[in-house]
């Protein structure tokens, strides 16, 4: 395999040697320049063709320490050294991630690399048969942070077995990848279920790809007791008010009210007055909560809807818009629409072996959990909860595959998030968010987690199954997503009648 063109190519691109204790997996390294964050470097050694990529850089100085507090004595130091020896030296540990066969695959190689191997900068051939591949599945999610002319792609199948965490600040990008990944896979003929918490989907529109935007209409006699519950905002703790509910939810379920031409809310309403007669203030309290729940509740709770699996569009960006609910409002949905989502697909599954069975989830499907700390939290039991980790555990074997984004890391349950075997980690700046990444994501090191502070809005460290090796990669902007980014408040103040008319006046008064 042949990586550079010749010998004047090859001897240009030295970037430095290894020095000090290495490892099968590590190195650290001196060079020539400043090392980059997240470029590949490139080894030869024990017969070995390795490729690794810089997780840290350090610019130092032996004469201008940091023993130094008089800046005079710096500006001193500086002008008597400049222009006659080297003033700076450059550090680096890189991340071995494997050697190079002829087709581009990669494994660790069995021996570290000894101190004085030479190490270049993996050339841009090399690298595009690691991060381009053309096979099938594999789809473009941007380009290399440091090589911007090789393509990043990622492979959707891995998404859907082995699940993925966008992790990140906000404003970092979070959103940005969603919207590119779930246009790739519409692309494929995939579909795709969105728990919308904000409204940040809704606008999106792509011409080969169709959004469905959904109202979370549920059917109420198709609701758990638990998700009846956490519409009407009664905590778990609320055992007698949870009992007044759960009796008259079960009368109604069983057919025993009879009064025709009434709505659910009806019949739940006079059960629950009949019951405030005789428990007393618990059945009040219940009463409360459905009577200040009732209208926003109207939006949700439809009897006419059969199921919520009649509005998921196949081969589409099926998005469901949360963004009108209180917190365990769209609990309770996220939840039901889940369980069916899973439900279904182990129909479909099982249905490969009968005759007959219709289901109307016949292909896989990727559920992307928006805000994932509201619904999957650390401290609390919610009704998302459970079957999402489910999912994680045992949705592949049915082809559900779930998405986790959270711009808080640490406040997700430690379960699920160490099942996703992929990752897209942004710019994270709190310590305890990147410790509990480190802690929780197999794929993560504390060493490269501590250099998440130093990505740009849009860089996005890849890791996991879904790609060959840890990547560092420039994400594609998504221009169709046009709700999310940040307003340009002072452009829209000064467009406004009220800026126009002080405009008028300053104006007036000057004259």
């Amino acid at each position: 395999m042949k990586l550079f063109d010749n010998e004047s190519e090859h001897r240009s691109s030295l970037v430095g040697y290894v020095v000090g204790e290495s490892r099968p997996y590590m190195a650290n390294i001196v060079s020539f320049r400043p090392l980059l964050l997240g470029e590949y470097v490139y080894m030869e050694y024990y017969g070995y063709r390795s490729l690794a990529f810089v997780e840290s850089t350090v610019t130092g100085s032996m004469i201008l320490s940091e023993n130094i507090l008089d800046p005079r004595d710096v500006e001193r130091l500086v002008k008597v050294v400049r222009g006659h020896e080297r003033v700076y030296y450059y550090r680096g540990r890189v991340r071995i991630v494997g050697n190079l066969d002829h087709n581009g695959r990669v494994s660790i190689p069995p021996v570290p690399p000894p101190p004085g191997t030479e190490v270049f900068r993996a050339p841009p051939t090399i690298l595009r048969r690691i991060f381009s591949p053309a096979e099938d599945g594999w789809v473009k999610v941007g380009t290399l942070l440091r090589e911007p002319t090789v393509e990043v792609r990622v492979n959707v199948n891995k998404i859907v077995s082995k699940h993925l965490g966008i992790l990140a600040m906000t404003g970092m990008g979070k959103s940005n990848l969603v919207a590119l990944l779930s246009k790739r896979i519409g692309e494929l003929g995939g579909t795709v279920i969105i728990f919308d918490y904000h409204g940040e989907y809704t606008n999106m529109f792509f011409r080969n790809v169709h959004v469905n935007v959904i109202t979370p209409q549920i059917n109420p006699y198709k609701l758990e007791f638990d998700e009846l519950a956490r519409l009407l905002g009664l905590r778990p703790n609320a055992t007698r008010q949870r009992m007044v509910l759960l009796e008259c939810f079960e009368n109604l379920k069983n057919g025993d009210d009879k009064k025709y031409g009434m709505s659910f809310f009806d019949k739940l309403r006079n059960c629950i007055q009949g019951k405030a007669l005789r428990v007393g203030e618990p059945a009040q309290k219940v009463l409360e909560s459905l009577i200040t729940y009732s209208r926003l509740l109207c939006k949700i709770i439809d009897e006419k809807v059969e199921d919520v699996l009649e509005r998921i569009e196949l081969g589409a960006i099926n998005v469901v818009d949360l963004s009108e609910l209180r917190a365990s409002q769209a609990d309770a949905v996220v939840a039901h629409w889940l369980q069916r989502v899973l439900e279904e697909r182990k129909l479909a599954l099982w249905s490969r072996y009968s005759s007959g069975s219709l289901v109307k989830l016949p292909i896989p499907v990727v559920v992307v959990l928006e805000e994932a700390h509201v619904f999957i939290p650390i401290d609390e039991d919610t009704a998302t909860k459970k079957t999402a980790e489910h999912i994680a555990r045992e949705g592949r074997k049915f082809g559900v595959g779930m998405i986790v984004v959270s711009q808080r890391p640490r406040g997700l349950d430690p379960n699920i998030l160490s099942q996703m075997g992929s990752l897209a980690v942004l710019r994270i700046a709190h310590p305890e968010d990147r410790y509990y990444i480190a802690k929780h994501c197999e794929a993560v090191t504390q060493e490269l987690v501590e250099e998440l502070s130093a990505l740009n809005v849009g860089e996005a460290l890849l890791l996991g199954e879904w790609v060959r090796i840890p990547t560092v990669a420039k994400v594609d902007y998504v221009p169709e997503k046009r709700v999310g980014i940040d307003l340009d408040a002072v452009a829209e103040w000064r467009a406004s009648k009220v800026y126009k008319k002080l405009s008028r006046m300053t104006n007036n008064q000057a004259l």
